[in-house]
């Protein structure tokens, strides 16, 4: 019986009654490290850049898929689940998991799509390496719009002694964000990554995810954000003050009537264009009103008198 296997049927949690907390979180690792060598890409990633590069593709607080290999939050039970397909003649899970062997790729490699068009070289376990590692890097609005620099170590094989003497194991990776780089935005470094065959190196591109803000929402080089007044100042004009992206005060001053739904627009306060220096898009405020749930009869009074 595979190590996994025997792993996983010892911590389960109704094998442990006596701890069931301390089981299903080691259950939840042996998943977490069956899903990792499970996957050609992801244990790729692993070996060069460790938990780190895996989690940073998860994409946290968002940000939509632009084709990275990130790691994401799985139930162990489901990975099992396919784990087991193959030795379902009863025993701890079932028949139910009858099926082909989750381990074929790592004994029949399978090729996998890249920029430059066909399979990628067969490694010396017979396993076939992408040509192009894709990671997720994922940045915050403040750092697309003042711009920053992310640093990422790369541990790489080299195959022939040749290269062992010319190209180090390791590396770090410095990747210049430019202000005003949207999501989506790729950046590779050639034949940075693991020797695929003899003087033939795989290459490491990130692809750039925006995570989400909890203020401001991007549409292209616009910035959209939202403020709640009352009907009072809705009727009769406010101030406000809020943090920009990169810190500064935004002042907005507003002394005519707010409807529902209406925008203040500042101009040339948006995201800086990366192609055209000194140019941004503006800044849209959008107002909500919060109306009253109820007026007494003096008020209503007023109101009418007024309006």
């Amino acid at each position: 019986m595979p190590l996994t296997r025997r792993l996983a049927i010892a911590h389960r949690a109704d094998k442990n009654p006596d701890d069931r907390e301390a089981a299903e979180a080691r259950f939840k690792e042996i998943a977490e490290a069956f899903n990792i060598l499970s996957d050609p890409e992801k244990r790729q990633i692993y070996d060069r850049f460790g938990m780190a590069g895996l989690e940073a593709g998860s994409g946290s607080g968002g940000g939509g898929d632009s084709g990275g290999t990130g790691f994401a939050t799985v139930d162990p039970h489901e990975l099992f689940a396919q784990f087991f397909q193959g030795f379902g003649q009863g025993g701890a899970f079932g028949a139910r998991f009858m099926g082909g062997n989750p381990f074929g790729d790592f004994v029949h490699p399978r090729s996998f799509p890249n920029s430059r068009g066909g399979a990628g070289a067969r490694n010396h376990f017979g396993r076939v390496l992408p040509r192009v590692v894709k990671i997720e890097l994922v940045c915050s609005l403040e750092e697309l719009f003042t711009g920053t620099t992310k640093r990422m170590k790369v541990r790489r094989r080299n195959l022939s002694s040749e290269s062992e003497s010319s190209r180090p194991s390791s590396t770090v990776l410095e990747i210049h964000i430019k202000p005003g780089w949207k999501a989506n935005t790729r950046i590779t470094f050639r034949g940075a990554g693991d020797e695929v065959a003899p003087g033939e190196f795989q290459d490491v591109m990130f692809v750039l995810t925006e995570k989400k803000h909890e203020r401001f929402t991007r549409e292209g080089s616009n910035l959209w954000t939202r403020h709640k007044v009352s009907l009072k100042e809705a009727l009769t004009g406010f101030h406000f003050e809020f943090k920009h992206l990169d810190g500064s005060n935004v002042s907005v001053d507003v002394d005519h009537v707010v409807r529902p739904g209406s925008r203040k627009v500042i101009a040339g306060r948006g995201m800086p264009s990366s192609k055209r220096p000194n140019q941004c898009g503006d800044l849209v405020v959008e107002f909500e009103v919060d109306f009253p749930e109820r007026l007494d009869d003096n008020q209503k009074q007023a109101l009418r008198a007024t309006l």
